[in-house]
């Protein structure tokens, strides 16, 4: 495997590297991973902060955190390049075309930052999606925008996604391209025997019911307003619908005369249904006969099926280790790794923060069915 050192403050390439057979690249949406490369070179030009990039299919776009020797070898320790949004902003509501919501965010804080200190001259934004959303913050909201970026994509399923931009073979930049992800994967687990699995459930039990609740000081609406989520994942205020969940987990909430037309996008954030409350693992090839295994990327809807169970999932890790053909793939936002649960403990925005509904149209069947 070949790896290239890139500069960050210019993009130029500073050093070519090979890696001596051990390697781990971690690919994670939910905490922090470390990807690291045992490479058999004593001196590198590199430096911490600068780039590294696998170069075979573009696979990996990481910060270098680290180096240790290693006798005739050094270990290179990286974290992902998603990392730099762990920057906080303002977060402003807003309803409209959240590429151009997502492209203003990132612009302003690493492009034309009135701190040239702080841009990054060779960034590139594109836009591939036009979904239109409404976002609502509480006054003076300070947010990271890897935050901000996470809320979007749960709600509207809006994610961003980096690619190394090339002209005529020259490293020229890095683009941060505003995707929409728009279709799912149907996998059927019991019929495909797949390698490694394990499926494990967060014993956390859901909010289903929400009820806000007037202010005294409301001047024009005095209403009451309940909320149910039902069985099929939908959000109703009919408190009679069968749909409702037999075990009533409650919680309330109070609400200005400001706040009452925002009460719905509000709900969302509560009433979510656990579609991501769970880790389901499993290997792949990437030789494998079932083509839609071999093309999953990070932030995929994913409806998995085991044991008459359906989970509505997210692909949230891809792993390599020492090969590049084996995929160890990870379902959900649930984590049994007792550091990595602390470090969802932390993080300022957990699964309960907006609402995914993943559109049964167009999934693969993977057992052979109907695509």
């Amino acid at each position: 495997m070949e790896l290239v050192i890139l500069d960050r403050l210019d993009f130029s390439v500073k050093d070519n590297v090979r890696v001596a057979n051990e390697f781990e690249i971690l690919n994670d949406l939910v905490v922090t991973q470390r990807s690291t490369f045992k490479v058999d070179k004593k001196e590198l030009n590199a430096k911490i902060g600068d780039y590294l990039y696998v170069k075979k299919d573009g696979l990996y776009f990481g910060v270098i955190e680290s180096f240790i020797k290693e006798n005739n070898y050094q270990l290179i320790s990286c974290y992902d390049f998603k990392e730099i949004f762990k920057v906080e902003v303002l977060a402003l509501s807003y309803d409209g075309n959240l590429a151009d919501y997502i492209e203003g965010i990132i612009r302003t804080t690493f492009i034309t930052n009135s701190d040239s200190n702080q841009n990054i001259s060779y960034l590139q934004i594109s836009k591939e999606t036009s979904k239109i959303g409404k976002l609502t913050f509480e006054d003076d909201k300070v947010m990271t925008i890897y935050e901000i970026l996470e809320l979007i994509t749960k709600m509207y399923g809006v994610s961003v996604r980096s690619n190394v931009v090339f002209d005529n073979g020259s490293f020229l930049g890095l683009e941060i391209r505003i995707v929409q992800i728009s279709s799912g994967v149907k996998i059927k687990a019991d019929n495909l025997f797949l390698d490694d699995l394990i499926v494990n459930d967060s014993s956390k039990e859901q909010v289903n019911k929400v009820t806000y609740y007037p202010r005294k000081d409301n001047l024009f609406f005095k209403d009451i307003k309940t909320y149910f989520l039902l069985k099929d994942g939908t959000i109703s205020e009919d408190v009679s619908s069968s749909l409702r969940y037999e075990k009533v987990i409650s919680k309330a909430q109070t609400y200005s005369d400001n706040d009452y037309l925002d009460i719905p996008d509000k709900v969302k954030s509560i009433l979510v249904v656990s579609k991501e409350d769970h880790q389901i693992t499993f290997t792949t090839t990437k030789k494998n006969s079932i083509e839609a295994l071999n093309e999953l990327e990070l932030g995929d809807f994913i409806e998995f099926i085991y044991k008459g169970k359906i989970y509505d999932s997210v692909v949230t890790g891809l792993k390599y280790i020492n090969n590049m053909e084996v995929v160890h793939v990870t379902l959900g936002e649930y984590r049994v790794n007792l550091t990595e649960k602390l470090q969802i403990l932390t993080k300022g925005v957990t699964s309960n923060v907006g609402n995914v509904t993943i559109n049964n149209q167009g999934y693969s069947d993977l057992d052979g069915g109907e695509f």
